[in-house]
């Protein structure tokens, strides 16, 4: 009783359901080239005429795109005209040659005038003191040596008994005529050892040697000569000037 109550109930649920939902669908196959339709127009291309073509390029308007000479300045012209004279042509290597060169000389040039200024300058003696006056260099006598007149130098200092003066009037007559026959170079700031290393002719640094110590000795020691010792001392510098030969 209780499995035909089951059957019953199972046979009225599958009733239902088909009279709720349907029939299940079936796939349907559908050929679709039968249905496809093929455009058969013809497209024609279009091309203007050359003519036509021509007037429209040819219109200013449409040219964005314009080639401007650049106008060459002034030292572009220079560069070349340089590297011409210099390198034979204008090539560009050459003109780069030549700003270079140009480049060049104004910084030595600069730096030229940037020490002869110094040297002009109060700042030099920064660099290089000043030589200080000595009893053996000649850094206070300050006229060219070519204009002195050692001889009324001399006969001005003996007018005054000052025979010291006059010996060291005498000594500076032999290095200006050492200077003038090329055995040395006088400059105001040597001494008379600096000039002793620099005399390389024998022949005459034994009577130099000589004269200059006369010199330190009545100059810088300071000691009082009269009349006669001047007088020997006068006869060695005229025979070292003889000797000389200027």
């Amino acid at each position: 009783m209780f499995l035909k109550k089951h059957i019953l109930f199972s046979l009225f649920f599958l009733f239902f359901v088909e009279a709720s939902f349907g029939s299940i669908p079936k796939t349907v196959i559908i050929d679709v080239s039968k249905h496809t339709q093929t455009d058969t127009a013809k497209i024609e291309t279009l091309s203007p005429s050359k003519e036509k073509e021509d007037k429209t390029f040819s219109d200013t308007q449409l040219k964005y795109k314009q080639t401007i000479a650049a106008e060459k300045g002034m030292f572009a012209r220079f560069l070349e005209w340089l590297a011409e004279k210099l390198f034979g042509n204008a090539g560009f290597d050459n003109v780069i040659t030549a700003r270079q060169i140009i480049i060049w000389t104004i910084i030595i040039g600069a730096m030229a005038l940037l020490i002869w200024l110094l040297a002009r300058s109060d700042l030099a003696s920064l660099i290089k003191p000043k030589p200080k006056a000595t009893a053996f260099n000649f850094i206070d006598v300050i006229e060219d040596l070519d204009k002195i007149n050692f001889e009324e130098k001399i006969k001005t200092a003996l007018a005054d008994s000052d025979f010291r003066l006059a010996t060291r009037w005498h000594y500076l007559k032999i290095l200006f005529l050492m200077d003038k026959g090329k055995l040395i170079e006088f400059a105001s700031y040597k001494t008379n050892i600096d000039y002793r290393y620099e005399l390389k002719s024998k022949k005459h640094q034994h009577a130099f040697i000589r004269l200059s110590y006369i010199y330190e000795y009545v100059w810088y020691g300071k000691f009082i000569i009269g009349i006669t010792d001047y007088k020997l001392k006068e006869t060695e510098f005229a025979d070292f000037e003889k000797e000389l030969n200027v």
